[in-house]
């Protein structure tokens, strides 16, 4: 069978659904099958077929649909915000790209995010299944970035849109944890349309990498906490820098990396700075050796003040390290306070301080948690148990016993993308479903038309 895993992300990138994206692949071609990903390319100015030749430029088809969409937005009474109109031509221009580089022959499409389900939904031909495993939910991950402010209402009806349309733009959707399939419920997600599969981990393929040599100096006699995570709001690292400071008020005989990079990174290096910790926090930016560093760590903390299913609880757990969390999100589900780690209110610095104060003070505490983790880890965390399920969904469907009838937001009446998609066919050779009008098949119709 050939199988397509697709992505809006860039790709590949330090986190968790590459890492998703590349275990998958792995065991699926194990199984015989071939297997093929899209996403966006690294320069974020194309997009391509990893590890092949197949890659097109982005702004070939920014140019075709960029005016079309912008006229459609102008003539609204109410203007439309700028980022929605940069979303919709993003959105657009992702699914002429994977039209281009080709969807017809595939036997099964896998998306990993809403953007890219809703994208190959639309322009895949209707016989070929799509299946879609959402890692997270960005509307959710919208309010957090939000710290309190209030949103725009006509940007929050899209960004519920997105979810809503997103989620649904498959024939069955897989979720990792029952917390996102309850909050995607809350997008008006049928419970019915969602199966959970929680992720699994190589085991094997970690354990040797745990064992590898790291290239980062750590400095002796110092406790050593690691926080393995991208340098975003949603994962809490402000919060932790607070809880530091209270930590450093009490001991000073550690250290703690940030594991990650983000766009966030100059904003907490100011912040450690003017809370005295540059000598208590260091920066190293992405790594390819994160199990080997937290081999060598003592602790691992992840504040998150939104999350699915992290890997990096999953990780800690098969290093035998102990672990301190956030309750947020699906966290509870992997995490049982004071058996397998300690667990903190999201978004509070002094809980977060106390537990990993604890941690340092108390040897057996670190061990029994840490072993805890690690037996819970290894009977939960079978990669095995999540390829049996995954691979029986699509069989579900393959056998079309759950195939759904083609579902898009209203069109736009002026059918502007007609003459684009008609000039694609003939000139370019490229599918696109005879239903389809590009730019008229948006997001913002379902809240305005």
């Amino acid at each position: 069978m050939k199988i397509l895993l697709a992505t809006y992300w860039l790709l590949p990138h330090v986190g968790g659904v590459w890492v998703y994206i590349q275990d998958l692949k792995a065991r699926l071609e194990k199984l015989g099958h071939e297997v093929e990903v899209l996403a966006r390319h690294p320069d974020d100015k194309s997009y391509y077929i990893l590890n092949t030749n197949r890659r097109v430029e982005k702004k070939y088809f920014k140019q075709l649909i960029s005016r079309e969409i912008k006229t459609i937005y102008a003539s609204q009474i109410k203007p439309i915000d700028p980022w929605i109109v940069d979303q919709e031509i993003e959105f657009c221009s992702f699914a002429l790209g994977a039209a281009y580089l080709g969807l017809q022959h595939y036997d099964l499409i896998h998306t990993q995010d809403v953007i890219s389900s809703r994208a190959l939904w639309q322009i895949k031909p209707e016989h070929v299944p799509l299946i879609n495993t959402i890692h997270g939910c960005l509307a959710t991950d919208y309010i957090v970035s939000l710290e309190g402010k209030t949103s725009s209402a006509l940007i929050w009806k899209y960004a519920c849109a997105r979810e809503y349309y997103g989620a649904t733009s498959s024939d069955l959707a897989i979720v990792p944890t029952n917390w996102l399939q309850r909050t995607l419920g809350g997008y008006m997600v049928p419970q019915e349309h969602m199966r959970v599969v929680p992720y699994g981990l190589d085991i094997e393929s970690y354990i040797q990498r745990i064992n590898q040599a790291s290239s980062l100096n750590l400095p002796p006699n110092t406790r050593i906490i690691a926080c393995p995570a991208r340098l975003d709001k949603v994962k809490g690292h402000s919060c932790l820098l607070d809880a530091l400071y209270k930590l450093k008020e009490l001991r000073n005989d550690w250290i703690c990396l940030f594991i990650g990079d983000g766009n966030l990174r100059t904003e907490l290096e100011a912040k450690a700075a003017s809370l005295g910790l540059h000598q208590h926090v260091k920066f190293t930016g992405s790594r390819a050796d994160v199990p080997a560093i937290l081999q060598r760590s003592d602790i691992v903390v992840l504040p998150s003040l939104n999350d699915n299913q992290p890997y990096a609880v999953m990780e800690a757990h098969i290093s035998r390290k102990p672990i301190v969390v956030s309750d947020a999100g699906g966290i509870p589900e992997m995490v049982t306070h004071g058996l397998t780690g300690l667990m903190a209110r999201a978004g509070d610095s002094d809980e977060l301080s106390l537990y990993l104060l604890c941690l340092l003070e108390n040897e057996a505490l670190r061990e029994s948690v840490a072993s805890g983790g690690y037996n819970w880890g290894i009977s939960q965390w079978s990669i095995h148990t999540m390829m049996e399920r995954t691979t029986a969904l699509y069989a579900e469907v393959l056998n079309n016993r759950s195939i759904r009838k083609v579902i898009h937001p209203p069109k736009h009446p002026g059918q502007h993308g007609q003459g684009i998609c008609t000039w694609l066919r003939t000139n370019q050779n490229m599918y696109i479903p005879s239903f389809y009008s590009i730019v008229d098949d948006h997001i913002v119709g379902s809240v305005l038309f």
